[in-house]
């Protein structure tokens, strides 16, 4: 207890007098950096678990073509779960002369277990938390259009009539896509106690879902489960992942590259500001030990300083790190479709130890180093012996940011190729510019006095010198990855929302309609889109198998194979797709034995086990039709273009039953022609994604807040890393600056000479870093957001000149104790 003491006081001593100042800052945002990482990507992911049980109807959802029974029923309830029962089919509705096709969603009155019901009633959008009442009916604008209703008319629904009573926007469990733009409406299951619609022969697809506490789920599955038959399936969280996930992923993979990317540089200004406080302390130890204190207690006294450093910057960093998440949080709330949960108290708790790991990887091997300090060595100047060998003190680096990646990554071998990489860049960015300047060291007679003297340097002190270049390039090259993903995610989002966008779906064209269709638009002035054909068909067979049978286990009932696709022809492969394998058919389609060819999305021949040249077998109108895999494509399902699964060649498509859908802008003056198209064209449906679209565009501004907000720690972070190691070599140039002066050196000579110096190590880094954050970038862009790179001129232009005047300032700053004091006082205090 007498140590800690005396180690808190002695730590305390060297925080006042500044000893400490960079180690501590340091150390502080790498602790803050990794707590709101942590606090942000645990709110993320446990929204994203929240949403997934939202749209899928429940934290367990049973599956099933029958109604759940009554004795399963009760079992859930008494075991403490929620349950809600859910009924979807497909039903005519009607209004006078009026009839449409629409999908019914029929729930009971614990409809909705999680989330709410989005309706619009007298003109006013409304958030509700219980299903419409016995004998009332809630149909989508699009529908409620296409019927003709208002509000208190009344809707035939098989043998039902029902009062329309509100606008349905938005439910919980509502998929996305084009397979969910059929007209929707929902009623409660009362509603239709003795309807031929619920009757034994009905094609009715039942969903019971569950909620409650983690323990009373997994008992509730683990008594289901031996109990369900082949066509009962229980959903979980991972089985039914929402669209939105795609978008929350690449939000936290960016999180998470910027976290890390900060940490990283964060510890590395650890390392360089621990390796310059070691240098500092030897007086004080070679003291120690002319007093007779032992090495014992002396690693124990410096043990203690580094415990009390580190718990101090846990503490202080936890602290801001949880206030920035929230800061973080408030900026991108309105960009996130759902509403982040608490944050949770653990990453508080870690701080510490995460300060603690930070200084046991970067800070022990040094301690260990100066305990063998002895008077006689420190009278005589002489360097600090080694104890450690430097490939011991490396490796225990390389383990503890492993550890440190992992803990703020999950995948270890991400983040272990991300230190390979960065290890063998910093050796090439090493040979490279040592290559550079000896060719500049060769010609240096053609320059100035100023640069000579400045080449001369870098040159003779050639491991300061490779250090420092490597250094400064890798934090570039980490600063710029960061900026460029957060430019162009940007970027990216703007461009799929130009100006002319479309704003509108026209769905269900008939074939005869599609000229008049086109006129319409046409005469109109409206832009629009050309008319894509659609096919309804099923998968029924893979190879001349049954397709449940042929996919991977984990896709078997799965509603990619229950559910109808849409099927659409082309001669041409269209703009926005992008063949990832095969080739796209010649002339008519048709293979050499006289079968149809086909191209499929490759996520899903991914999903089913599919490879070229095998056959599927559709079933489309009563018919069936087997065409040939000859390709697969890429598409970008987050664009507004219509995208398929499978396209089929024209000359085998055009005789089946089809119709077309397409897009078009509306303009704010031509409000009344959609209604004008409602009735000149009854059977067509529209979707209006104005609303949507006007939200992307506001949320594009508050997503440019929150990378900068994010991209400002890596900044921090970069600028601490360049500091200290300036501060690292600070004595040595001092001790330099004052011995030229003595000479006779002026000034203005010595501040050229600096400024040479630090230009030449600022161009050839930031040139460096330009180079290889391209390179990096072009790689990691689709792999981790799914963009496709594009080259950014700016980007070979700012940073060498960025960082010849970032070092050259910071070389001014440090350097300022040089010109304030005199030169036998600077090597006095330098002794």
């Amino acid at each position: 207890m007498r140590d800690l003491s005396l180690a808190g006081r002695l730590a305390w001593r060297s925080v006042k007098a500044g000893e400490y100042r960079v180690l501590l800052a340091a150390l502080i945002l790498a602790v803050a950096c990794a707590t709101l990482l942590g606090v942000v990507g645990d709110r993320l992911q446990r929204a994203l678990d929240q949403e997934a049980a939202r749209m899928a109807g429940g934290d367990l959802v049973l599956s099933d073509r029958q109604p759940l029974p009554e004795p399963w029923a009760q079992q859930a309830l008494s075991r403490g779960l929620s349950m809600t029962r859910i009924a979807r089919f497909s039903s005519m509705a009607a209004h006078d002369d009026a009839m449409l096709l629409a999908s019914v969603t029929a729930v009971d009155a614990h409809y909705p277990l999680l989330g709410s019901i989005d309706i619009q009633q007298k003109g006013q959008r409304r958030s509700v938390q219980s299903p419409p009442k016995p004998g009332e009916i809630w149909l989508e604008p699009g529908l409620a259009l296409r019927l003709g209703v208002v509000p208190g008319d009344e809707v035939e629904l098989g043998d039902k009539t029902l009062r329309f009573s509100a606008e349905l926007l938005m439910a919980p469990d509502q998929g996305g896509g084009l397979s969910s733009l059929a007209p929707k409406l929902m009623v409660n299951l009362k509603s239709l106690e003795d309807s031929v619609l619920m009757g034994p022969l009905s094609r009715i697809r039942w969903r019971a879902g569950f909620t409650g506490s983690a323990q009373a789920l997994a008992d509730w599955r683990q008594w289901l489960t031996p109990q369900l038959s082949d066509n009962q399936r229980l959903l979980s969280l991972d089985d039914d992942r929402p669209g939105i996930g795609r978008a929350l992923d690449y939000g936290r993979r960016y999180l998470g590259q910027a976290g890390l990317v900060a940490v990283l540089l964060a510890s590395m200004a650890v390392a360089l500001a621990t390796h310059r406080q070691v240098r500092r302390q030897t007086s004080t130890v070679a003291l120690l030990r002319a007093l007779g204190v032992s090495r014992q207690r002396i690693r124990r006294l410096w043990l203690w300083q580094f415990a009390w450093v580190g718990v101090f910057a846990g503490l202080f960093g936890g602290l801001i790190g949880y206030a920035a998440q929230q800061g973080l949080v408030a900026l991108l709330q309105p960009l996130l479709p759902i509403t982040l949960p608490s944050p949770a108290l653990w990453p508080l708790g870690t701080a510490i130890l995460l300060a603690l790991w930070i200084l046991l990887g970067f800070a022990l091997v040094p301690l260990l180093r100066l305990v063998s300090v002895s008077p006689l060595s420190v009278l005589q100047n002489r360097p600090l012996p080694q104890g450690f060998s430097s490939g011991w003190r490396y490796l225990l680096m390389a383990i503890v940011v492993l550890g440190l990646g992992y803990w703020l990554s999950g995948d270890a071998r991400l983040t272990l190729w991300t230190l390979l990489g960065l290890g063998v860049a910093g050796v090439l960015v090493a040979l490279f510019g040592w290559g550079v300047l000896w060719s500049l060291y060769q010609a240096r007679n053609q320059f100035s006095w100023h640069w000579r003297q400045a080449l001369r340097r870098l040159y003779h002190q050639r491991q300061a010198t490779l250090l420092q270049l490597a250094t400064f390039t890798l934090t570039f090259t980490a600063l710029l990855l960061v900026a460029r993903s957060g430019q162009q995610l940007l970027e990216t989002w703007q461009m799929r929302f130009p100006e002319d966008r479309p704003d509108h779906f026209a769905i269900d064209i008939q074939p005869q309609e599609q000229s008049a269709f086109l006129q319409a638009l046409n005469e109109a002035g409206i832009e629009h889109s050309d008319l894509y054909p659609v096919v309804r068909g099923r998968l029924s067979g893979i190879n001349d198998e049954a397709a449940e049978d042929a996919v991977p286990a984990s896709q078997r009932g799965s509603n990619t194979l229950r559910r109808e696709w849409n099927l659409t022809w082309s001669a041409e492969l269209p703009d926005h797709n992008r063949l990832s394998a095969g080739r796209w058919w010649p002339g008519a389609g048709v293979n050499a034995a006289g079968m149809p060819e086909a191209s499929v999305e490759q996520g899903l021949a991914d999903r089913l086990g599919l490879t070229l040249g095998d056959t599927l077998t559709f079933s489309i109108a009563g018919q069936s039709l087997k065409a040939q895999i000859t390709s697969f494509r890429d598409l970008e399902w987050s664009s507004l273009n219509p995208n398929f699964y499978v396209i089929l060649p024209p000359s085998v498509m055009q005789a089946y039953p089809h119709t077309f859908l397409g897009s078009f802008a509306l303009p704010q003056q031509a409000e009344g022609l959609l209604r004008h198209l409602a009735q000149r064209f009854p059977g067509v449906a529209f979707l209006d994604i104005r609303a949507l679209l006007t939200q992307a565009e506001n949320l594009i501004g508050q997503l440019s807040l929150g990378i900068e907000y994010v991209l400002g720690f890596v900044v921090l972070a970069a600028l601490l890393v360049t500091w200290a190691l300036m501060m690292a070599s600070l004595d040595a140039r001092l001790k330099e600056q004052a011995l030229l002066r003595v000479l006779g050196a002026t000034w203005p000579k010595l501040r050229g000479r600096q400024n040479a110096e630090f230009c030449m190590l600022g161009l050839l880094s930031g040139g460096l870093a330009s180079l290889i954050a391209e390179v990096l970038y072009s790689v990691l862009a689709e792999q981790m957001f799914g963009l496709t790179w594009s080259p950014a001129p700016i980007i070979w232009l700012i940073p060498p000149l960025a960082g010849a005047g970032l070092l050259m300032l910071l070389a001014y700053w440090a350097l300022a104790p040089g010109r304030r004091q005199a030169p036998h006082q600077l090597l006095k205090q330098l002794k």
